[in-house]
């Protein structure tokens, strides 16, 4: 049960919501709009990975510094400056089409997506800590439900991107990176002054006693073995999710003839799947714990990518395959969180930074390598590698829950 809060606290809870709604928003509009991108600038698959590649330059940087020394700073000012930068990319890249013409600005479209992975980065770092900090009785059920919005951003994300732009008209990529910078940015300001406000009835108004337990030894989880495969559990995931989220689209039509519009509209069923059972999380882990849950879940989900990849079904079979896994795959971030928060309850901060530290770096090497191999191999290899990364995330859960107890590297 959750206790009742009050009024600032709730006020609050719903901006972290609606923060991660647009990082929803922001992130799941990559693989949805990579054709009009792609077209716009005339680059490969390749190139369209290097963007996130440049992103997660600046995700590594910024997670192992808030792994480091998250736990000193007010995390509701790192959310604002997330959601700022966030904002700014999007701004940035959705004028780009305004001066420049179709086959300019490749590089200009790498700095600004830079500036994107930081903003979004830090929300991402800092949201499960800032929740686990002023909400420690109602976190297993927060952040799944926190995650629910940054899944439902997912899931509107390719139906958002179809709606405002046309294959014909590749200078309309820009549209939906332009809208989400001004709902960022405005949301921003509304967030500055109800944090400001609410900070007295957080941990964040007299954290001289964190701040002195942060400074002692910043780096202390990673002396535990299971942080770092924790940190090699979240990239292999990642590398799943990254990979799907990135090329599910074109898969679709180039390999089972899909138009654009259901292409798009399939990876928004998968979001959509995700997005119920992050609703109904709370209620299934009354019945196994996470990570139960977890590894059954993803084993399933596995079984069913195959089954999509390599049994010739209809169209309509398929978009029922795709809502089963991202229902099975709803709650594996989450999860992956609470987890690792439940290991290291005094590092937050340092807690998530593997996780998303895991993120960056697939991030970083997933979409480039998945897109030279769909250069050179086609698509169905990478599709069978990223489901191989997956079953060996759990794999790694299994060797975490055999290690038991605190173990010095």
């Amino acid at each position: 049960m959750m206790r009742k809060l009050p009024p600032l606290l709730l006020a609050l809870i719903v901006l972290c919501f609606l923060i991660y709604f647009l990082y929803g928003i922001y992130f799941g509009s990559f693989g949805a709009n990579a054709e009009n991108v792609m077209t716009f600038f005339r680059i490969t698959e390749s190139q369209q990975g290097v963007i996130m590649t440049v992103q997660s330059i600046g995700c590594i940087m910024m997670t192992i510094f808030l792994g480091l020394f998250g736990e000193r700073i007010n995390k509701l000012k790192g959310l604002l400056f997330g959601l700022f930068f966030m904002g700014l990319a999007s701004v940035l890249i959705g004028t780009m089409s305004m001066y420049l013409s179709v086959g300019t600005g490749y590089i200009l479209m790498l700095l600004f997506s830079l500036i994107g992975g930081v903003g979004y980065v830090s929300i991402d770092l800092l949201m499960n800590g800032a929740i686990a900090d002023i909400y420690p009785k109602e976190k297993t059920t927060l952040l799944p439900l926190t995650h629910a919005f940054y899944g439902t951003g997912s899931m509107l994300s390719p139906l958002f991107v179809t709606a405002m732009t046309n294959p014909a008209l590749p200078q309309t990529f820009s549209k939906p990176y332009l809208l989400h910078g001004i709902l960022s940015l405005g949301l921003c300001i509304v967030c500055a002054v109800v944090m400001t406000r609410a900070r007295p009835l957080t941990p964040y108004e007299d954290s001289a006693s964190m701040h002195a337990s942060a400074a002692r030894n910043p780096a202390e989880i990673f002396s535990d073995i299971r942080a770092w495969l924790f940190l090699l559990c979240s990239l292999l995931y990642s590398c799943f999710q990254i990979g799907l989220g990135a090329w599910l689209p074109q898969y679709v039509q180039q390999m089972q003839g899909a138009s654009y519009v259901l292409s798009n509209t399939m990876l928004s069923l998968y979001f959509a799947g995700a997005l119920m059972m992050r609703l109904l999380s709370p209620l299934m882990y009354r019945k196994l714990s996470v990570l139960a849950f977890y590894i059954i879940s993803n084993l399933l989900s596995s079984a069913v990518f195959l089954i999509f990849l390599f049994i010739e079904l209809s169209s309509l079979a398929r978009c029922a395959l795709i809502v089963m896994m991202g229902i099975l795959q709803g709650c594996s971030f989450p999860g992956l969180f609470i987890l690792c928060g439940n290991i290291f309850p005094q590092r937050t901060a340092s807690a998530s930074a593997l996780i998303v530290l895991g993120i960056s770096i697939s991030t970083c090497v997933a979409p480039a390598v998945i897109g030279r191999m769909i250069e050179t191999v086609g698509y169905r290899l990478p599709m069978l590698s990223i489901t191989i990364a997956l079953v060996l995330s759990v794999a790694n859960l299994f060797l975490i829950q055999k290690i038991g107890k605190r173990a010095a590297i």
